[in-house]
């Protein structure tokens, strides 16, 4: 009530007011009438425009080459020219560029405290580059929904999926061959909704005067830009945020910003060119654990809106395509963050080439590749957020946890590079998981801290894990209530089948082996087992002779009937069309969890 008293007589004296000069104003014909234009400034010259205030407006039209990109420009070769120009970029856009896609890729470089981890994704979208006349357009590209652009549906796609405008921009001037000239810093520098990390953030507001260019570099395929922006998150003064009393102290590894506070985080945007030779899909079969692209394709010959479903994937091709293991033209390799721990590192990269065995399953030799991130010395333009590299960032957080996303071509589902997140304390959960499921099963887990050798190996069995989500597998939870009790305390079985058929189970640690088992810490640890194999083969192996994604859909359905006679390669997860009750999870041998319990 108070406040709406205090500023009632305020809004009436403002109405008064402009009431008031309303009336006072004359009505004669001559503040009614039509003015002449001011006569044009002395010394001849072009006529200029007029706005509203009768003031020249800047014209839009593009300038000379040189008054534009003058001599204090520093300039980066690459896919497009890059020139800074103190605080301003100018992209130099070649024709042969304009109109081809690239997949913008955010993430978040480095942060405030307590407001997310330098190298979480913060989202990424095809876009291409258009001309309008004297504009450039930066377009966002859609493939929710297509059609055979020979079929005459596909003038009815193309109308309701519309490529949306992210930006605008003027042609400055025009470079060597019609390259357009523009100013990018305000795709930078001002809050961009597709490109925001707000929601990421948890943020309320973006303040521009805060908020400036880092760093760019232009490379063949690439674009690599660094920004400083600062986020808001105002004081939330409603009795529920409790007013100005006082506040709960700070949690300074919460995920998200707290009401009152400001936060500038460096964002890294990578704009890399799409494959201009795409990828031959290869079909989804909810029978095997992939993830996926989805789109309605509406040029498809069925009486209803098709949807079409493609695995994610690497693009893996043999160097000999005659050679039933060959090497790949073309291998998948992962980087160790330079921040990690240099006593982790061995263990990292053993992690990532455990899937080797995986791979030669589909055909390939040496597939997948890890190796230590190159120094400044070596080479001073690699970066950890260049989507062109997949790297194992070494995050400093409290969580317990570990994961691995992946960005792949929504044309295809080509993975194009992974960044996993591998939180410093999921040390402590492998910990109190070894100590409290296997501790009577080896010496070295009864003494804490455990030795760095043991807890090398349990870095590894994570990192491979997320490795495996990075190379398109869903979790498997169904695998570990597929083999028979009594195999989990044979040697043999367990040093050729593992104790459970995948590491994209949540089986952990086997605890149905008994000290007089005497089983070696290698049984003990979930390992790849024969239903990654059997899917790696599924998903990479090449099927001669295909032309179509349609042309291997026999060849697929026999590879996966092959689960008929053998249940361990059975595949269920949380959310799949398959889903049943067997899918349960923490546990080890639970087709029968009161005997392994």
């Amino acid at each position: 009530m108070r406040l709406r008293s205090r500023i009632l007589p305020v809004s009436i004296l403002v109405l008064a007011f402009f009431a008031a000069v309303f009336l006072l104003a004359p009505r004669s014909e001559a503040n009614n009438s039509f003015q002449d234009p001011p006569a044009p400034p002395a010394g001849g010259g072009q006529e200029q425009p007029q706005g509203p205030t009768g003031r020249p407006t800047p014209s839009t039209d593009p300038r000379p080459y040189d008054r534009v990109i003058t001599k204090e420009a520093k300039t980066d070769e690459g896919v497009f020219k890059i020139h800074t120009i103190k605080d301003k970029i100018y992209y130099e856009i070649p024709k042969s560029e304009l109109d081809k896609e690239f997949l913008w890729v955010s993430q978040i470089a480095r942060t405030t405290l307590g407001v997310g981890y330098g190298g979480q994704a913060a989202g990424n979208r095809v876009v291409k580059w258009e001309r309008k006349g004297n504009r450039i357009l930066l377009r966002n590209i859609s493939y929710d929904v297509v059609a055979d652009p020979k079929l005459p549906v596909s003038r009815a796609v193309h109308a309701a999926n519309n490529d949306t405008i992210i930006m605008a921009f003027n042609i400055e001037a025009f470079g060597k061959d019609d390259a357009a000239v523009i100013d990018a810093t305000r795709l930078f520098t001002s809050e961009v909704t597709e490109f925001s990390a707000r929601t990421r953030l948890r943020a309320r507001g973006f303040d521009a005067t805060r908020s400036f260019i880092e760093k760019t570099k232009s490379f063949p395929t690439n674009i690599e830009v660094e920004v400083s922006q600062t986020y808001t998150s105002p004081p939330d003064l409603t009795p529920a945020g409790g007013g100005g009393g006082p506040q709960p102290q700070p949690n300074p590894f919460a995920q998200g910003m707290r009401a009152g506070t400001n936060a500038t985080v460096v964002m890294h945007y990578s704009m890399v060119k799409l494959p201009e030779n795409p990828m031959m899909p290869r079909l989804f079969d909810y029978r095997v654990g992939y993830f996926s692209i989805r789109k309605y394709d509406y040029g498809m010959d069925e009486q209803r809106a098709a949807e079409r479903r493609f695995i994610t994937r690497w693009r893996l091709e043999k160097k000999d395509p005659n050679a039933a293991i060959s090497e790949p033209v073309k291998p998948i390799v992962y980087y160790v963050d330079p921040a990690t721990p240099a006593k982790w590192v061995a263990w990292i990269k053993k992690g990532i080439e455990d899937w080797q065995p995986a791979f030669e399953a589909a055909g390939f030799k040496n597939a997948i590749i890890a190796k230590e991130a190159p120094s400044k010395e070596e080479d001073p333009n690699w970066d950890p957020e260049d989507a062109r590299y997949s790297v194992i960032r070494y995050l400093p957080s409290t969580i317990e946890n570990a994961s691995g996303p992946h960005v792949s071509d929504p044309r295809t589902g080509e993975i194009l590079e992974s960044d996993i997140q591998y939180y410093h304390n999921v040390m402590n959960l492998l910990r109190a998981w070894s100590f409290i499921q296997v501790g009577p099963l080896d010496a070295r887990f009864k003494k804490l801290p455990l030795p760095d050798d043991l807890m090398g190996r349990l870095v590894e069995y994570v990192v491979a894990h997320e490795v495996g989500h990075t190379l398109g597998f869903q979790h498997n939870m169904k695998a570990s209530g597929t083999y028979p009790v009594d195999k989990l305390r044979d040697i043999q079985w367990l040093k050729t089948m593992s104790h459970t058929p995948t590491l994209m189970d949540y089986s952990r640690f086997n605890y149905t082996a008994q000290p007089e088992d005497n089983i070696p810490l290698e049984q003990l640890i979930p390992q790849i087992g024969p239903y990654d194999k059997w899917a790696t083969m599924w998903g990479y192996k090449p099927i001669p002779g295909a032309r179509t994604p349609d042309d291997e859909k026999k060849t697929l359905d026999d590879w996966a009937r092959e689960q008929d006679s053998k249940p361990y390669l059975r595949f269920s997860t949380a959310g799949s069309e398959g889903s049943d009750p067997g899918e349960n999870t923490e546990a080890v041998g639970d087709g029968d969890a009161v005997a392994s319990t």
